[in-house]
């Protein structure tokens, strides 16, 4: 008998002392329980694998009673080995951080072709931990910022640079972990947040970080997994950031939320600003499947209001977060459903709203937002690497469904995105599509969504396939492009049929989020004349593959 297999002739195995004999068989030990129970609020865990199973601390805790002292091996990067260096980044042992000796380096070689400063830690589990930030004193020059990643959880933070002085300066910023940092092996790493325009070119960028350690948040910083930092937007509930400049208003208010109770209250006049978030812990598809944000608003009449997701840093930048959704007011209460894109899975994340006025004529531009909840919407599917690639979450009756990242960045109302129930549309007639119509040579839309990079197949490249159906007359060219920077323009093709294409996606980011947009109008203004029919673009069943076509290293 080898290993814990039986062979025929024996009728009673052996077995490993880690394997139990069960009907002549060799199987696994069940884990023997503690006794009494072991306590999570203690933060202890059962230690079964021990002759005599016993309590000990969760990872990351020690001591009596079990006190958090952290996980991470050389958090002021001293000493080299303790991490794991990929696409040329490199470790300074002996450098001039702003805390620490040392610093991890990613020059724009490394920061353009996705190299990492990683390492892979024992993380408690929620339930046997408490709420905790990751800290992180770091400088990112000429590039998109940095990235900060828990397995498949990233958070983009902006670049430094001081413009009134052209100098680095160092920053140190607090993330909530959410529930993909907690249990088990966790890969944290540092890393580029997307390709910069000047991969392509001759620029300079830079990011280095000095520090970065996980340590216990204060209360009332982050929310548990499926929680939301006062939801309900009550006046003493706290939670809720704002921001404003010139006349801007932003505050909890009374009397402005759903049924005249409480609610954050934003105001601004052309030229002002007013922005107002708050933080929502969203769980893994495991825990909660199909995870879906759903919140009330009401804005004034014919006004513009932004919605984004992500991180808020700053009222003039939107690094580190991305479009949720564009829309027009009408004094009327809207309580919209949006299915949350799988990159936020497991992540702690930010809603960030505002208004946009657009002229003078505007005048002063309201918005009230209330009841901030996660939910489980099955019609959103269980994709973990795409967001709603059939774009099925448009059959749910009596309720809207948003499709997350879209911005219209029109001067008017003169374009529109809609999930579409109208089987007779889609490609295979049977399900949901996703319909970009405009009525205005104008008209401007970009459209978001965030890819998981598959992993290359032999010669095969990872790559992003979709259908697409554009009129013979299209008064506007709709371009496909990779990443912020927009590289790789395609032109969809016209004719009225439906036509596969296929996107090759950069293989240094396998197994991380790449984003991919759809464009209409960004490169050059037509006109401002109006365009009857309005045109029509659908879009179906998106699809991550590999590729001979595509570069696979």
């Amino acid at each position: 008998m080898v290993a814990g297999v039986l062979i025929a002739s024996c009728s009673s195995p052996v077995c490993r002392p880690e394997l139990a004999e069960q009907d002549g068989r060799c199987v696994a030990r069940e884990p023997k329980p503690c006794e009494p129970a072991c306590s999570p609020s203690a933060h202890q865990v059962c230690d079964s694998d021990a002759e005599a199973p016993s309590c000990i601390c969760a990872p990351g805790y020690s001591g009596i009673p079990c006190t958090w002292t952290g996980v991470l091996d050389d958090p002021g990067f001293q000493d080299q080995q303790s991490w794991t260096l990929s696409g040329g980044a490199n470790v300074l042992e002996r450098g001039t951080g702003a805390v620490d000796l040392g610093f991890a380096q990613l020059e724009e070689t490394a920061a353009c072709f996705a190299g990492a400063v990683s390492q892979t830690v024992q993380m408690p589990s929620y339930e046997a931990g408490e709420p905790l930030v990751a800290e992180l004193t770091y400088r990112a020059r000429g590039l998109y910022g940095v990235a900060l990643g828990f397995n498949r959880a990233e958070t983009q933070l902006p670049q430094t640079e001081d413009p009134s002085t052209t100098n680095d300066v160092w920053l140190t910023e607090r993330i909530c972990l959410g529930e993909a940092a907690y249990g088990g092996p966790v890969t944290v790493r540092l890393s580029s947040p997307e390709q910069h325009f000047s991969c392509f070119d001759e620029g300079e960028g830079i990011i280095e970080v000095d520090r970065l350690d996980i340590v216990l948040a204060d209360p009332g910083e982050c929310p548990a997994p499926g929680q939301v930092l006062n939801g309900t937007a009550e006046v003493a509930g706290g939670g809720w950031r704002f921001e404003t400049t010139g006349v801007g208003i932003a505050e909890l208010a009374e009397e402005v939320g759903r049924e005249a109770s409480a609610g954050v209250r934003l105001a601004s006049e052309f030229g002002s600003a007013a922005v107002a978030w708050t933080r929502l812990s969203v769980p893994t598809s495991e825990t909660l499947p199909s995870p879906a944000l759903r919140f009330w608003w009401q804005g004034t009449t014919e006004r513009l209001f932004q919605f984004r997701i992500g991180r808020q840093n700053d009222i003039n930048k939107t690094t580190g977060n991305f479009p949720l959704d564009e829309v027009w007011g009408n004094d009327s209460e809207e309580n919209f459903v949006y299915c949350l894109p799988p990159w936020t899975h497991g992540n702690v994340v930010e809603l960030i709203s505002r208004p946009v006025p657009l002229s003078p004529a505007d005048g002063t531009s309201e918005l009230s937002i209330d009841d901030v909840e996660i939910i489980s919407e099955a019609s959103c599917g269980s994709s973990s690497d795409i967001l709603d690639p059939a774009f099925d979450a448009a059959f749910v009756a009596g309720t809207e469904i948003r499709f997350t990242g879209v911005t219209d960045r029109s001067d008017a109302q003169t374009a529109s995105v809609t999930l579409l129930a109208e089987p007779s549309l889609s490609r295979t007639e049977d399900g949901g599509v996703l319909e970009l119509s405009y009525w205005n040579e104008a008209a401007v839309i970009w459209l978001d969504t965030w890819v998981f990079v598959p992993e290359s197949e032999g010669t095969d490249g990872p790559a992003f396939a979709f259908w697409s159906k554009v009129p013979e007359f299209n008064e506007k060219p709709i371009r496909s492009v990779l990443g912020r920077a927009a590289v790789n323009p395609a032109d969809l093709q016209v004719g009225g049929d439906w036509t596969r294409n296929e996107v090759c996606l950069p293989p240094a980011w396998s197994g991380r989020w790449y984003r991919v947009q759809f464009r209409l109008g960004d490169f050059a203004t037509v006109g401002t004349a109006p365009v009857d029919p309005p045109i029509r673009i659908y879009i179906d069943d998106l699809e991550l593959t590999t590729s001979s076509a595509c570069p696979s290293e």
